[in-house]
């Protein structure tokens, strides 16, 4: 089975579903795909801010009809996406220990799709080292 890593810093919410959808399509083609969110893209990953939609720059003058669109389209929900991603295939969720800490997130208030907290070098050993493909958001 071919193995995939994913690394997911930004926390536009674009981004995040970008990443999602990434991840969901290797899952359903039959390969592992381990996730790391760190830095900014934490922030998101607490059960407060989940249900947050915010856009980049590029959608100044757009935010009502994204979000409209991200709703027929039932993608406006960060962990019901999650849940399906997990759900698609063989999926594991880590977050940054490190990143946490800068946002003061608690452990009991990240989302519970989330598999693990891990350190930056702790992911590198044991994910990316055996990866056959990296890609990062």
């Amino acid at each position: 089975m071919k193995k995939l890593v994913v690394i997911v810093t930004r926390g536009g919410f674009i981004n995040l579903l970008q990443a999602c959808e990434f991840v969901r399509i290797a899952a359903s083609n039959n390969t592992q795909v381990s996730v790391l969110f760190r830095d900014e893209s934490v922030a998101k990953m607490s059960l407060s801010k989940a249900k947050e939609i915010g856009f980049s720059e590029g959608y100044r003058g757009r935010e009502a009809k994204m979000k409209e669109l991200l709703a027929e389209e039932k993608k406006d929900d960060l962990q019901a996406l999650l849940r399906e991603v997990k759900e698609s295939g063989d999926v594991k969720f880590s977050i940054c220990r490190e990143s946490i800490r800068y946002f003061d997130i608690k452990v009991e208030n990240l989302l519970p799709e989330l598999d693990e907290i891990q350190t930056a070098e702790s992911f590198w050993n044991q994910e990316v080292e055996g990866a056959d493909q990296v890609l990062t958001f």
